[in-house]
């Protein structure tokens, strides 16, 4: 089960972890701070049962012992790197919750999870220069000379830095991602943007990540006289830059909604108070959801500098520095976490995300999808961010359900507990269904699973499809008011809305469900999830009129309706 105050306990606990103490979080990779709260997952990963090792790109792995390292896994994680001064949830957020479903997978004694949590290296991008270079090391988009001259606050690279934690050049390329031994990734975050908290959305799953293009862009003018130099005369490379800076405003806003640009560093020369500038060098971050947006960005920011420049007889350079395309998630695993919100019982919104993270880099290797939950007021990357436990715990409940349900393909690999356990549910409580079923390995599908099954019943003798029929309750009987159902059938009656009725409606139930009995000697059988509470009290007399033969017959045909319907809850196609 998961335990909000254990997610709570985490956040505490990886906030202490600071160089800037009172000051908000202030992790660098590979800076004590960092390797302490390292070092903490580390050590809850193992009192949960599990096997922790550090890759040679410096990403940290926490998988239960028993899975092994080989098996296909859900990944579950994302970063405690921090910018300087930050909050205490970005990234520690998703850390959290894939470190709590470890946990509870280990309360409810499944001691071969496929989960693996994941803590990636460096995905701020504040102390070396450059982001998600942990990710981007494992999948082999970055290279050796590409993170050379890249140097932390204390002069050393990448790789001298991460020495001490892992990292290892000789290592890189054996290291590498393996994705067939991946179902998918996972991450949890926060939003770090107003919207879902103005609307009170309490999760939300990110259809598709930004893309992003980075440029330097510089102004050369003529440095003169503050005093003397007219107006008309000057080439004033800040009021260049000034301009620029007001018309990429309004340019984001002509290309998409969604579509974002900001100058954020301007350096200017020879910056004197009596000094018309003559060079200014500048960044801009351009930001949009589909690369058709980046690509018209991209034409209109070097069509407003040229323009610019040539009118105030300035010269101008525009290097591009970066540029990561827009990212989708993957349609069929966000399908499948909108489902797993559903199943339990979470309301889920759409969202999408402006801000890059490790989950764009994973995603052309491995199916990624994310969820985000709410940010006060939008705050992030302030020691003033905040996001509520409790909306954190709901993702954790959202992503266990998806981790929790195998693959047909694992299925196929489970030993005869192992199966029970998943498929024994399917017919209500007949276990010894899936225990026949186990033999006829493998399934192709889904449905290939449901036929074998039902293909037990039906090979079954007399006796035991009646008991298969009468292990189901009465729709609205005493089992279900003394709450004494399976998760499954009070599931399945709430959904009919079965467990908010009149108190006539009950009466007519209570009347329906006695003479039912009376007359064939086991309960009214219907597929709760295919019918609503007015149509199951119409079928009541006209199955009244049935012989014993045909109605029992005609409750096995439901018991094979519910079967369907569950399995699909409880095996995802591989």
């Amino acid at each position: 089960m998961i335990r909000v105050e254990r997610i709570e306990r985490d956040i505490a606990a990886i906030a202490r972890f600071t160089q800037t103490p009172g000051a908000g979080a202030d992790r660098p990779t590979f800076s004590r701070a960092w390797g302490d709260a390292m070092e903490y997952v580390a050590d809850q990963a193992r009192q949960a049962g599990c096997e922790w090792k550090i890759d040679a790109a410096g990403n940290g792995h926490a998988r239960p012992a028993p899975l092994g390292w080989e098996k296909p896994a859900w990944m579950c994680g994302s970063h405690i790197d921090s910018v300087p001064h930050g909050g205490d949830y970005d990234g520690v957020a998703g850390v959290v919750v894939g470190l709590e479903i470890l946990r509870s997978a280990k309360d409810e004694g499944i001691a071969r999870a496929p989960v693996e949590l994941i803590v990636f290296a460096e995905e701020e991008g504040t102390t070396f220069g450059l982001g998600m270079i942990g990710s981007r090391l494992w999948v082999g988009e970055l290279g050796e000379e590409s993170l050379r001259e890249l140097r932390n606050s204390e002069g050393k690279n990448y790789f001298e830095a991460g020495k001490e934690y892992g990292v290892d050049l000789q290592r890189l390329a054996d290291d590498r991602i393996e994705p067939v031994q991946y179902l998918g990734l996972a991450e949890v975050h926060i939003e770090q943007g107003p919207s879902m908290w103005q609307e009170d959305e309490r999760l939300g799953v990110v259809l598709g990540i930004s893309g992003r293009r980075q440029y330097l862009i510089r102004f050369d003018g003529v440095a003169n006289h503050a005093g003397t130099t007219p107006m008309r005369l000057r080439r004033d490379a800040l009021c260049g830059a000034a301009e620029f800076a007001s018309a990429l405003e309004e340019m984001a806003g002509d290309i998409s909604r969604r579509t974002v640009a900001t100058v954020g560093r301007l350096v200017n020369y020879p910056n004197a108070i009596n000094v018309v500038p003559d060079r200014v060098e500048f960044t801009v971050d351009l930001r949009a959801p589909e690369d058709g947006f980046l690509e018209r960005g991209d034409a209109d920011v070097r069509r407003m500098v040229e323009e610019i420049c040539r009118r105030r007889n300035l010269k101008w350079t525009v290097q591009q520095t970066e540029s990561i395309a827009a990212c989708p998630m993957d349609v069929r695993l966000v399908e499948r976490l909108l489902e797993s919100a559903h199943a339990a019982g979470v309301k889920i919104a759409e969202a999408h995300s402006g801000a890059l993270h490790d989950s764009a880099v994973m995603a052309p290797h491995v199916p990624t999808a994310m969820l985000f939950v709410p940010s006060r007021d939008g705050i992030s990357h302030n020691p003033a961010e905040f996001s509520r436990v409790e909306d954190i715990a709901a993702a954790a409940k959202v992503v266990e359900k998806l981790v929790r349900r195998p693959t047909v393909g694992q299925l196929n690999e489970m030993d005869e507990a192992e199966f029970v356990s998943v498929c024994g549910g399917a017919f209500e409580r007949s276990p010894w269904i899936a225990q026949r079923a186990w033999a006829q390995r493998p399934f192709a599908s889904v449905g290939d699973l449901h036929e074998k099954m039902t293909g037990v019943v039906k090979q079954s003798s007399a006796q035991e499809k009646l008991a298969l029929v009468r292990a189901h309750p009465d729709l609205v009987g005493r089992l279900a008011r003394e709450g004494r159902l399976t998760r499954e059938s009070n599931a399945e009656q709430a959904a009919a809305g079965l467990t908010a009725l009149s108190e006539p409606e009950i009466a007519a139930f209570e009347k329906f469900n006695t003479q039912y009995r009376e007359k064939f000697g086991f309960p009214f059988v219907i597929c709760a999830r295919q019918n609503r509470k007015e149509a199951i009290l119409a079928a009541f007399p006209k199955r009244l009129d049935n012989s014993r033969e045909t109605e029992l017959a005609t409750a096995l045909g439901e018991v094979f309706k519910i079967a369907q319907l569950r399995l699909a809850d409880a095996v995802w196609e591989s």
